[in-house]
């Protein structure tokens, strides 16, 4: 997912970004992680930790409808 949130405001993954934060939809706790992408440049997202809330899924996406 691209949006979390911190402290009660949603925050976007990037290399600024807070390393842990809560998911907006479930209110799990959600780690910053970053990924390689195959023309070289670097993405961010965040991932609910391993053991994350039932009926969310850990790739959740808060804005797809």
């Amino acid at each position: 997912m691209q949006k979390a949130r911190v402290n009660g405001h949603i925050v976007i993954a990037g290399p600024d970004a807070p390393k842990v934060a809560v998911c907006p939809c479930c209110g799990w706790v959600v780690e910053i992680r970053k990924r390689r992408r195959a023309d070289g440049q670097v993405t961010y997202f965040w991932r609910h930790k391993e053991g994350g809330e039932d009926g969310c899924s850990l790739r959740y996406h808060p804005d797809a409808g």
